[in-house]
């Protein structure tokens, strides 16, 4: 997902592709291998960080189900750091600071003793911060400005994460949540009182990018999918509850991961230049 933002991104900022030289190319096959082991550095923090948290709720990932011990896990993280950075440097300085500004909201958001992941405003903040830092790298590394259409899809997309996404992930990780003791909305706020707000949330992002596209035609593309997966997020996050199945609960969330990866994809193919 982290790698279609970047893609997309790209995509909207590329001037046409007969105007790029061919060590460009090079350079952002660099950047985006970069930005791949950037992303799976700060994924593997935060399956670190949340082992025992993951057992409880039943997720699947590879430490909470035992399958990779966090002595290799971290092990792994320094080395994907490294190469990261270094990858990072040989694109450019702006290429380098963006990596590790993203590395470091990864720490904060995961690693003690500050863990924003366990306060509801941190967990967005953060999330929205890094959607930012992934599709202005995507556009930095294609060596080009950052045109109005790329500013508004990215500022949409990642309020998208960080007001929808955040929230809605975390309806089925109740017990999980209560057992860290986060201080997260769903253990913060009333049940219904916070899925209408994050229906009225999802409705508004949408909104903004529908606005976007009234007046720039490259995002009339994304825009479609997101007004259809908008709605469908409104339709499942007012009909289910946290008490549900798992499989039940989670559909929010995968309603979200839907929505954006199709409006990356449309974004990806309008913004494609000829």
């Amino acid at each position: 997902m982290f790698a279609l933002r970047f893609v997309a991104a790209s995509a909207l900022a590329a001037p046409p592709f007969s105007s790029i030289p061919l060590t460009a190319w090079i350079d952002y096959s660099w950047a985006v291998a970069a930005w791949f082991l950037t992303t799976v550095c700060v994924y593997l923090m935060n399956g670190i960080a949340d082992g025992v948290n993951d057992r409880i709720n039943g997720v699947g990932r590879p430490i909470g189900r035992g399958d990779l011990d966090p002595r290799d896990a971290a092990a792994a993280t320094q080395l994907a750091a490294i190469a990261a950075l270094v990858l990072a440097l040989h694109v450019g300085i702006t290429m380098a600071v963006l990596v590790l500004v993203f590395l470091a909201l990864g720490y904060f958001y995961s690693m003690p003793p500050i863990q924003l992941s366990h306060t509801w405003a941190g967990s967005s903040a953060i999330v929205t911060v890094g959607g930012l830092c992934t599709y202005l790298a995507g556009g930095v590394a294609i060596r080009a400005q950052l045109t109005p259409d790329l500013v508004v899809f990215a500022v949409v997309m990642s309020l998208w994460m960080g007001l929808i996404g955040a929230v809605v992930k975390d309806f089925s990780d109740v017990a999980g949540d209560r057992a860290a003791q986060r201080r997260v909305l769903t253990l913060l706020v009333g049940e219904m009182p916070l899925r209408r707000w994050v229906s009225l949330a999802a409705l508004g992002v949408a909104t903004g990018l529908a606005v976007g596209a009234s007046r720039l035609p490259t995002l009339e593309c994304p825009c479609v999918p997101m007004m259809f997966g908008a709605a469908l997020v409104v339709g499942y996050t007012l009909t289910t509850r946290y008490r549900d199945p798992r499989p039940v609960s989670r559909r929010p969330y995968r309603a979200f991961m839907i929505t954006q990866l199709a409006a990356n994809l449309g974004a990806l193919i309008s913004g494609l230049p000829v």
